[in-house]
């Protein structure tokens, strides 16, 4: 534990603390040999001696050089970093840069944001997560105490990597045989609680982040960390309109994507969710409960894209996927009926041709019940119109090469030469649209109509 004027690392004076939590205190210090002002976060949960307790002082130390090389405008700069205590009882501290500003637990205790300044400072979190992935480096802890909002409205992310450097037992990001979890349970994706995080681990954080910046409270709500921890694993969220009146819809499809149980299903990277939080950064505000006053709505030194309509494009390519499905069904059904009357030739393959019959009428079928489930919002629809489309694909070429070897009336030769190929174009096209992200969107765009439950269906 530091204390007011101690010095450390014969260097850094403690002027007063500014905060303390389960890993340790954080001070402000001045640094007597720049003659500067500076935050000091002394992690006493490493504190102790024993070579179990240097080797995790040490492996904290590495994980901080690595986290220190992190250079950005939205990160908390790292200058130093060292040991305090006298032998058997020292503790590592990192020295990092002293950011005026307001933590977001700080204001969400005043009530919830505005859906712009959510956008806007989004944004520059995911600029801040951005910039660390592509260092191979992951947060693990996002959330709104890691995050400080400065006077002229800029984030600083802070302890990138500092939650899995201070597990004073791990080996590797599992869990530890102690309990201790790397991370925090309300904001903690579903493979981090399995002991797998990724970098899509921590979209899923800020996710659980702007879901209560934006409604005011946290996506689950349990009594404790297993609680939260079964919620991640197996609960679906409700969507933010059902939780609070007035947020738009692209709202709800942005916040249920970051939350999908399958970190394939969210956004591919940070980068990609800053723009789509930039393309909402027009979106109308709202009050909060009470009538309350919300946060100023514009920040200096942001920047915006043109306004997007994520829900537009999720229909639009939803739509396409529909049209092309039943766009196969002519094609589809032509084949059917000249391989009946191709039968009554004796001379036709008969086998060949009854499989060829029986695939269509499959086909048919599927397509035609995927395009109807797509069109009532069911994933269900998009995987049966990719599976049937990729068979349909490969029939409708197939059909085509076997006409074209073993010949038959003009009717047969459509097929080879027209309806095979074309069929064949319309189904790769339907398998490539209902495969796209933007369509499994519209599937979870029912959510924010779904009723009283107000839950995304996901079948």
């Amino acid at each position: 534990m530091a204390v007011r004027d101690e010095l450390l690392g014969g260097r850094y004076r403690m002027v007063r603390q500014l905060g303390e939590g389960g890993m340790g205190q954080v001070w402000e210090a001045q640094d007597e040999s720049l003659g500067r002002r500076v935050a000091v976060k002394v992690i006493s949960l490493l504190a102790g001696g024993g070579s179990h307790g240097d080797e995790a002082r040490a492996r904290f130390l590495r994980e901080a050089r690595i986290t220190a090389r992190l250079q950005h405008p939205n990160i908390v700069t790292i200058h130093d970093l060292g040991e305090t205590g006298a032998e058997g009882d020292k503790a590592p501290f990192l020295v990092m840069e002293l950011v005026r500003g307001e933590g977001l637990d700080a204001m969400l205790r005043r009530g919830v944001v505005s859906p712009r300044d959510a956008a806007r400072w989004g944004a520059q979190i995911c600029d801040a997560l951005a910039e660390a992935h592509d260092a191979g480096v992951l947060h693990r802890d996002v959330k709104p105490s890691n995050i400080l909002i400065t006077p002229s409205g800029i984030v600083k992310v802070l302890d990138f990597g500092v939650a899995r450097g201070a597990d004073p037992y791990a080996t590797a990001d599992r869990l530890t045989r102690t309990g201790f979890i790397v991370g925090t349970p309300p904001y903690m994706a579903p493979e981090q609680a399995r002991g797998f995080p990724e970098p899509r681990s921590d979209l899923y954080a800020l996710g659980c982040l702007l879901f209560e910046l934006i409604t005011g409270r946290l996506p689950f709500q349990a009594p404790d960390t297993v609680g939260y921890l079964s919620a991640h694993l197996t609960q679906e969220p409700p969507t933010p309109s059902s939780v609070f009146s007035g947020i738009p819809p692209a709202w709800d499809d942005l916040v249920l994507a970051l939350l999908h149980k399958d970190p394939d299903q969210r956004y591919g990277n940070a980068a990609d969710l800053a723009q789509a939080l930039r393309q909402l950064d027009h979106a109308p505000g709202h009050t909060p409960p009470g009538g309350g006053p919300t946060l100023p709505p514009t920040l200096p030194g942001t920047t915006s894209l043109p306004p997007v309509d994520p829900t537009s494009k999720a229909r639009k390519t939803a739509t396409a996927a529909i049209a092309l499905a039943l766009l196969c069904l002519p094609g589809l059904l032509f084949m059917v009926s000249k391989t009946i009357d191709y039968v009554q030739d004796h001379s036709a393959p008969t086998g060949l041709i009854v499989v060829n019959m029986v695939v269509g009428i499959v086909e048919l079928v599927v397509l035609a019940t995927g395009a109807l489930l797509l069109f009532q919002h069911k994933m269900a629809g998009r995987r049966m119109i990719a599976t049937a489309g990729g068979v349909a694909a490969l029939h409708s070429v197939s059909a085509s090469v076997q006409y074209q070897v073993v010949g038959g009336p003009p009717d047969v030769e459509l097929i080879a030469y027209v309806f095979g190929p074309l069929t064949a174009a319309l189904a790769i096209a339907a398998v490539v649209m209902a495969s796209l992200p933007s369509t499994g969107h519209w599937c979870r765009r029912a959510a924010g109509h779904g009723g009283v439950s107000g839950r995304s269906e996901r079948r």
